[in-house]
This record gives structure tokens, C-alpha cells and sequence, in this order.
């Protein structure tokens, strides 16, 4: 019995300090299993897609169907809709003294008035056939943008006007730009009467300084004469020898003091004159370039003519548009129905 209790004391013993191993490394396990699981959710999601193609190949009729519908009604709508051309004009905004006579936001809101859409739409009445009916949708008909610049400081803008037919369209651009030529021509007109006020004013202004350089120039001539009489007069008197003859050749000698001092005056407004000469011509000088280079009333600079295609309705793009959405339809009415079939099961 010693000896058994003995032997199995000493199995215990060894059986406690011999490392315990499960078949394993204790850090390989983990990774087994991860690749086990990535390879079951795998499995699943190959399951899941072939359940998804499944159902779309079990009602790949119906889907054609739904896609076929979307594009017949598509097509029925795009061709029974009207056709719109579009005509543009570019115009050059005109300019006082290098100020643009209005910039493209104040057009647009000159374009919003109830009384200018009214004058658009009397324009356009008889050529288009146009009724009272028709006066909410002016604003629909012509549109206005900034155009491009050609770098030497003038300002374009383009309008476009749209309508059923090319011609129609030429007809309304054409009435827009009229108003706004109509428009800025008042303004213009306003501009260059102040414009020849202003010319008025400095061309009178040099009439009266020439008028005046006339009279003080004949001034300065008697002037002259007046000291070259007292000066011979002077002169006579040098040699006097009376008390009388002395008199009066002082005053004679105060007389040319005094007249040479008017000289210096009238020399002196002279030169002031001729200095306002100047000026006076080189204001309008200034003037006549402004009106020649740096004034101009607003034009048409590339005129409308009536467009060759259409901008609407564009009957590919709503036609792709219509089967892209009906095949999106389709596939969630595929599922939907499979579902509520299962559902019903």
C-alpha cells in the first residue's frame, strides 16, 4: 500500500509540472478560427447575391415590363411636348466719360417691371399671337446674361429670347433688345445734354477770356503810349530851371510811376488770361475725346439669327433618363414581390 500511495503521489507530482498543450499553439487557434468565420460569412454573402440574382432573373419580365412602360411614356411625353428654339443677341453696353450706362444686375431688375414685361408682350402680340393669358409666362420667354469681354473695358451682355419656331424666337430676342436700346438711349440722351451744357459752359467761359485778353492787351497798348508820352515829357523838362517847369515835370515823373504800375497789373491779368486759355482748351479738348472715344450709346453687336436645332425637349436625354429610373422600379418591385411571396408562404 506504501508503495502504491507512493507511485501515485509521484504521478500526480509529474502530472502537475508537465506543461499542458491542447494540440495547438495557444495563438494559432484565434487565427483558425477568424478564417473560419471570414470563410463562413463568404459562403453567406455568395449565398446572398445568388438569392439577389435569383430574383432578378425570376422577374426579369416584369422588370422589362416596368423599364418598357417608363420609356413609352417618356417618348409619348417628350414628343407631344412643344418644341423651343432659342435666339440670342449680343449686345454692347453703352458709356458716359467710361461709366457703363447700366451694369447687368440693374438691367436684369429693369427686365422684372411689370410695365417694361407689358411693352414686351404688345411687341410681341400680333407677331407671336400672343393673349392676356400669355402675360405671366413673358418672363419665361427671353433671358439676359453677362457675356464675354473682348479686354479693351467694353461691357457685353447676351439676350436670349425662346419661342416654337426659330423665327418666332428671332421675334422675341428682337423685341427684348429694342426696349433695352429704347431704354438706354433715354438715359444716353439725358446724358448728353448735360454733356453740352458742360461744353456750353467752358466754350462761353473761353469766348469771354479771349474778350477779355482782347481788351486788357489794347489796355496795355495805351498803357505804353500813355509812359512814352511822359517819359518825352519828362525829358523836355530836364533842364528846367524855374520853380513851375520843376512842378511840373514831377508830376509828370509820378504820372509814369503810376502808369507803369497799371502796366504791371494788366501785364499781370494777361498772363493769368492766357494761363485760363490754356486750361479752357485743354478742357475741351478733354471733352470732344470723351464724346469721340469714351461715350458711346448701346448696340447690337452680333445680331440674332433664327437657330437651326432645338434646346428642348431634349427627347434622348428624358428617353434614358425614363428606363435608368423604370429599371430602378423594376428591381424594387422585384423584391418587393418576392418578398410578400415568401411572406404569404
Amino acid at each position: 500500500m506504501d508503495n502504491n500511495e507512493n507511485k501515485n503521489y509521484d504521478n500526480i507530482h509529474l502530472n502537475q509540472n508537465r506543461p499542458q498543450y491542447s494540440g495547438l499553439p495557444k495563438e494559432e487557434k484565434p487565427k483558425n478560427e477568424e478564417k473560419k468565420h471570414q470563410e463562413h460569412h463568404t459562403d453567406e454573402d455568395e449565398i446572398d447575391l445568388r438569392d439577389y440574382i435569383n430574383v432578378l432573373l425570376k422577374r426579369k419580365w416584369q422588370i422589362a415590363i416596368i423599364f418598357g412602360i417608363a420609356v413609352v411614356i417618356a417618348g409619348i411625353i417628350s414628343f407631344s411636348m412643344p418644341l423651343t428654339f432659342e435666339a440670342s443677341n449680343l449686345v454692347k453696353v453703352g458709356s458716359i466719360k467710361k461709366i457703363q450706362l447700366q451694369n447687368i444686375d440693374d438691367i436684369k431688375s429693369v427686365f422684372r417691371r411689370e410695365t417694361v414685361l407689358q411693352q414686351i408682350r404688345t411687341k410681341l402680340q400680333e407677331p407671336l399671337g400672343l393673349t392676356e393669358t400669355t402675360t405671366g409666362t413673358i418672363s419665361e420667354m427671353f433671358s439676359i446674361k453677362e457675356g464675354e469681354n473682348d479686354g479693351d473695358q467694353s461691357v457685353f451682355i447676351e439676350i436670349d429670347g425662346r419661342a416654337q419656331t426659330p423665327e418666332e424666337a428671332v421675334e422675341v430676342v428682337n423685341a427684348v433688345t429694342d426696349i433695352l436700346l429704347t431704354y438706354h438711349g433715354n438715359i444716353f440722351a439725358g446724358a448728353e445734354k448735360t454733356f453740352d451744357v458742360e461744353m456750353e459752359t467752358i466754350t462761353k467761359s473761353k469766348e469771354k477770356c479771349q474778350k477779355d485778353i482782347v481788351k486788357i492787351t489794347t489796355d496795355i497798348a495805351r498803357v505804353n503810349s500813355d509812359i512814352l508820352k511822359y517819359e518825352t515829357e519828362i525829358n523836355q523838362r530836364s533842364s528846367a530851371s524855374t520853380e513851375g517847369q520843376g512842378r511840373i515835370a514831377e508830376s509828370y515823373i509820378n504820372l509814369l510811376a503810376e502808369t507803369k504800375d497799371q502796366k504791371e497789373n494788366k501785364e499781370a491779368q494777361l498772363l493769368n488770361l492766357e494761363q485760363r486759355l490754356v486750361m479752357l482748351d485743354q478742357e475741351i479738348q478733354v471733352k470732344e475725346n470723351e464724346r469721340i472715344y469714351e461715350t458711346r450709346s448701346t448696340e447690337v453687336e452680333v445680331p440674332a439669327i433664327p437657330p437651326e436645332t432645338r434646346i428642348a425637349p431634349n427627347r434622348r436625354q428624358n428617353v434614358i433618363i425614363a428606363g435608368i429610373l423604370g429599371i430602378f422600379i423594376g428591381v424594387l418591385y422585384a423584391f418587393a414581390a418576392e418578398y410578400f411571396s415568401k411572406e404569404k408562404a
